[in-house]
């Protein structure tokens, strides 16, 4: 069967072993050729293949729910599921999503971009499947990068203690072993524990033997595999655990997954993976290069990330004061890779986990430590409380890098980076900067860590920054001034922060409006000199945020000109009630009317 013939996962129930290897072939291939040409998730999902197949072979989709945990990972599951011939429009525009997406297929019945997620919705799936009295598998495939969140061991705990309910966890392995085993007894052991014989002779002896006997004998049997593997979390928390076994052996995987589907206990199956297996630099790959990669095609960039840009900026900070760096899982997105190098002892990556990341920083400013956190934009909200509680409420200096902040683009409505300026905006004591260019990058830094005290956030976007390393250097310096004129003009007040200042210019120029365009890099506290002098040309005022505005600059403004008693008519653009899906930057912003064109119109009926 051709890939572009395959219309859902039925047909590879009549597949043999050998069919099944060559499928993963060829779905690899295709993967390899596939995504360089669009971007996406290419590591994680050459080394879920296997697994993927061997989970269609033993179980039934939809009927039997695949929870894909982020759902990166889960191309070869689009595959299978008949969507092979829309991979040229991979997180296009209107186009594949990159992830899980309930309205693409009812074969994805869980959809998040954000990591931890998985086993919580397992037991929401099992716990609605006896309600409804449904038949019906639940099956939660979790990275090793995940299962270390708080939000999974808190599910786990849980499902762990219900004997009244079964879920399946497969744990893809694909750094090192959590639990690692010893040699080839250790993979007896587990085979015979999980054989079908073994698990009906233990049903039968425990209905016979006395609950002290079997207390002793659980003891000198934990004693004995203490002998052979290192202590075991899983079965602590009250699963039966099988593995670690090769998670591209196409025909252990299944014969494992037969195993474990009649059980009654809940069960974590662990796999080991090759993260990227098939692209020989992917293989060996330790730091997140090939994670995602972008679209191979593209036109060249012209400058530097911002995020480079921000790395080099704190490496650089480190002549004036040393700085710890918290980082949650993403030291290549970050670019900070070079700093983690050079600076090891003040320098961890906690995973992903970004309220323990927050709580830690705090603790470390009460120490009087300076701390750099970088997060992504949307990866901030998860850690609202404690951020809210130990690092604002108690105004600790912690300085945090608001990566991809504003549309993200490809990545789609999980990942846009719009709400961390309204969730900030309701703490109390934090500092909110946006920079327009590598000079206020430079100064907002230098302020963040030098010149203040509070919690200070700095966001950037995406994109790219004017910067030559070989002709420029990071020069960080006091901040002059809050908000800074772009130009003086005798028509209306545009304002806004960041890269979008460049709309209000063109806007400005096009339109011939002689307009006075400030920027607003501090959103909060606002710069009430600059805008006093704004409002006193007692003319109007357009504010542009890409942002979903529930607290943002806006309401900042309007609440000064109401306590000041100016009545100047203001009018905004930015995000309001919507969710962003996916597709290109410029795309994205046409479809929301954030673009030139919608300002312009904007600017036509307001003025």
């Amino acid at each position: 069967m051709k890939l572009t013939d395959i219309k859902d996962p039925s047909f590879i129930k009549n597949l043999s072993i050998k069919e099944l290897e060559a499928l993963a072939v060829d779905i690899r291939a295709f993967l390899l050729e596939s995504i360089p040409n669009t971007g996406g998730h290419l590591s994680s999902n050459l080394g879920t293949v296997e697994l993927i197949i061997a989970l269609h072979y033993v179980f039934n989709s939809p009927d039997d729910a695949f929870i894909f945990d982020v759902g990166h990972q889960a191309y070869t599951h689009k595959i299978l599921t008949g969507r092979i011939n829309e991979f040229d429009t991979l997180r296009q525009t209107n186009g594949l999503s990159g992830y899980i997406n309930y309205h693409e297929s009812i074969h994805d019945q869980w959809e998040s971009g954000h990591a931890g997620t998985a086993i919580s919705a397992l037991m929401g799936y099992i716990y609605a499947k006896r309600m409804k009295e449904e038949s019906g598998e639940g099956i939660a495939i979790v990275g090793d990068a995940s299962i270390v969140n708080g939000m999974s061991f808190e599910a786990m705990n849980m499902l762990g203690s219900d004997k009244n309910h079964r879920g399946i966890v497969v744990l893809n392995d694909n750094e090192m072993s959590i639990s690692k085993s010893v040699g080839a007894l250790s993979g007896a052991l587990t085979k015979i524990r999980s054989m079908r014989l073994t698990i009906a002779m233990k049903k039968f002896w425990g209905r016979l033997t006395p609950h002290v006997i079997l207390r002793l004998f659980g003891r000198l049997k934990r004693a004995l595999r203490a002998l052979f593997q290192r202590q075991n979390i899983f079965e602590d928390l009250g699963y039966m655990y099988v593995g670690p076994i090769d998670g591209h052996d196409i025909r252990l995987l299944i014969k494992t997954l037969k195993r474990i589907k009649p059980l009654k206990k809940s069960v974590i199956f662990h796999i080991v993976t090759e993260k990227g297996k098939g692209h020989p630099l992917a293989e060996i790959d330790k730091i997140g290069a090939y994670h995602g990669i972008s679209n191979q095609n593209g036109k060249p960039k012209v400058g530097k990330s911002w995020s480079e840009v921000v790395a080099l900026s704190i490496d650089q900070l480190q002549t004036l004061k040393k700085t710890f760096v918290i980082m949650p899982a993403m030291t290549m997105g970050t670019k900070m890779q070079k700093f983690s190098v050079k600076y090891p002892d003040r320098y961890i990556d906690i995973g992903i986990a970004e309220e323990h990341g927050a709580t830690m920083a705090a603790s470390l400013a009460h120490q009087n430590i300076s701390v750099y956190y970088p997060i992504y934009a949307t990866f901030s909200q998860r850690a609202f409380d404690q951020i809210l509680n130990d690092i604002a409420r108690s105004d600790h200096h912690v300085v945090f890098g608001i990566d991809r902040a504003g549309i993200v683009g490809e990545d789609g409505s999980t990942h846009q980076g719009l709400f961390d300026v309204s969730m900030f905006s309701i703490m109390p004591n934090v500092v909110i900067t946006m920079p327009y260019d590598k000079d206020d990058l430079e100064s907002l830094i230098y302020h963040g860590f030098m010149e203040q005290k509070h919690p200070f956030v700095i966001r950037y976007p995406r994109g790219q920054v004017q910067f030559n390393l070989d002709e420029e250097n990071i020069k960080l310096k006091p901040l002059n001034g809050y908000w800074k004129y772009l130009r003086k003009g005798l028509g209306p007040v545009l304002i806004s922060y960041g890269p979008s200042l460049d709309i209000l210019k063109a806007a400005n120029e096009k339109m011939k409006l002689d307009a006075t365009i400030i920027n607003a890099r501090f959103i909060r506290p606002i710069d009430e000199k600059v805008l006093d002098e704004a409002l006193k040309l007692n003319t109007k005022v357009f504010i542009y945020e890409e942002i979903a505005n529930a607290a943002g600059l806006y309401p900042k403004v309007l609440d000064y000109m109401a306590k000041n008693g100016y009545k100047n008519d203001v009018c905004q653009k930015s995000l309001q009630d919507q969710v962003v899906t996916f597709g290109s930057y410029k795309d994205v912003l046409k479809k929301y009317a954030m673009d030139l064109e919608a300002v312009i119109k904007s600017l036509e009926a307001f003025l």
